[in-house]
């Protein structure tokens, strides 16, 4: 090609050299700083049940106080709203049995009152929003195997399958879901919950007090099962 007219040559002149790329020292100080990770980006909501949680788990030093299996209990029946709370609630009730081994059965029944007295509220919430309320305010427990499994045995034997579904060491939403459209009334339904939550209690006292490894069969984690095995 022919030599560029000097007036093109003119206009390049006057055009600076394409600048450099920044350096990753120039970057991170641009950004007044080390570049930020993505570890660093959590949920605040994670964080917050994190910090929850771990809260909880600090009471075990109060383990030994009379009224700890009431805490113990109160913070069952919040955990139905909550869904946070079931490993730290497992080793704080264990620990509760294991400071004072006498009390077993008063703990046991402790922490189904607290968990009744949780699913009060929900059942009333049921009533003032509709069953749909547990779908929409708790998805999660919705596509739960647990939900298909309780509308399973509830279909097959009707309400007198509530006790042995609420011993069971699963959530309780199912159960009050398919207890309310099912019309049981509200004694019969909550009373159930009660005595059945007081034998999963009794059971899992006495797997704390004898053989801490059984309670992986109520969904404790190996980490957890080893934090009772040191307080027992």
């Amino acid at each position: 090609l022919a030599q560029a007219h000097p007036a093109c040559r003119a206009r390049r002149a006057r055009v600076p050299a394409r600048a450099h790329a920044p350096s990753a020292a120039a970057r991170r100080s641009h950004f007044g700083g080390e570049r930020p990770r993505a570890s660093r980006f959590v949920p605040r909501a994670h964080v917050a049940a994190m910090g929850w949680k771990d809260s909880v788990e600090g009471l075990k030093e109060f383990a030994a106080a009379p009224w700890f299996p009431i805490i113990v209990g109160a913070l069952s029946g919040l955990n139905l709203f909550t869904l946070v709370l079931s490993g730290p609630l497992v080793v704080l009730f264990c620990s509760a049995v294991l400071a004072n081994k006498q009390r077993w059965l008063y703990t046991a029944v402790a922490n189904a009152v607290g968990t009744v007295a949780g699913c009060v509220l929900m059942v009333l919430l049921i009533e003032q929003r509709g069953t749909d309320f547990i779908k929409e305010a708790f998805p999660s427990t919705f596509t739960s195997k647990w939900w298909t499994w309780t509308e399973t045995m509830m279909q097959a034997y009707g309400s007198i399958a509530a006790i042995p579904v609420a011993a069971m060491p699963i959530i309780l939403h199912p159960l009050i879901f398919f207890g309310k459209l099912s019309n049981m009334s509200n004694a019969m339904l909550l009373g159930s919950i009660f005595v059945g939550r007081v034998l999963k209690y009794v059971i899992m006292s006495q797997m704390a007090l004898t053989a801490p490894k059984a309670l992986k069969f109520f969904g404790a984690s190996p980490e957890t099962i080893e934090k009772i095995k040191k307080d027992s």
